[in-house]
């Protein structure tokens, strides 16, 4: 009996010994990997996604400030430019779309790592005051029972222009801003002109205070 016993615990040492380098060498089992919703709707979109993103200028006085919104959907293309920090409109263009081509801008930005994220805890209120805060989203357009559409949000990261102030997300931020851009011509004019706008703003009020004189 005494050699039995012994016998099945010399195979249980050399079995558990078998598992254990099997790990150290192969690894455990595979950890699932995360998916936020964003990409999964990035990855499997409807009819009713859509992509989206916004820029806040330099912090500044409210006169002098501008941000950028585009969104970008199945039917639609759209760039808003704002002045201030109350949603005045500089200029609002919309451009229809289509699926097929919505389809190929989704694909891109994946491969962009749009929805990449960094998790970070940072809070990105005033950040980067000297230069641009950037968000990136994917959302969807639903209706409630009264017929009004709204969005549900999926998933919303942020970066900036400001050096190591990278925020949560990990993708190739060129690519991605260049891939919007790209969507809306004369994009970037829009956008200069709104730069124009609130940058005559501050001659305008410089002039009239006497800032603005050479004399």
């Amino acid at each position: 009996m005494g050699t039995v016993l012994l016998i099945i615990i010399v195979l249980a040492v050399v079995v558990g010994g078998i598992v254990w380098v099997g790990r150290a060498l192969f690894g455990g089992p595979a950890t699932p990997e995360v998916v936020s919703a964003g990409q999964k709707l990035l990855d499997t979109p409807t009819d009713q996604t859509a992509v989206r993103m916004s820029v806040r200028g330099p912090v500044n006085a409210s006169e002098n400030h501008y941000s950028i919104v585009m969104t970008i959907s199945t039917t639609e293309r759209r760039i808003t430019t704002f002045r201030g920090y109350d949603g005045s409109v500089i200029r609002d263009q919309k451009l229809t779309n289509n699926q097929p081509a919505f389809r190929d801008f989704l694909a891109a930005l994946n491969r962009a790592g749009f929805m990449k994220e960094n998790p970070s805890d940072e809070p990105n209120d005033g950040i980067c005051a000297t230069g641009q805060l950037i968000y990136f989203s994917v959302f969807e357009y639903v209706k409630d029972d009264q017929g009004n559409t709204t969005e549900k949000l999926a998933t919303k990261l942020w970066t900036t222009t400001c050096d190591k102030l990278t925020g949560n997300f990990a993708g190739m931020l060129v690519n991605v801003v260049n891939l919007f851009k790209a969507q809306i011509p004369d994009s970037q004019t829009i956008i200069n002109d709104a730069k124009k706008e609130v940058q005559n703003s501050i001659y305008r009020d410089n002039y009239d205070t006497g800032l603005g004189s050479t004399e």
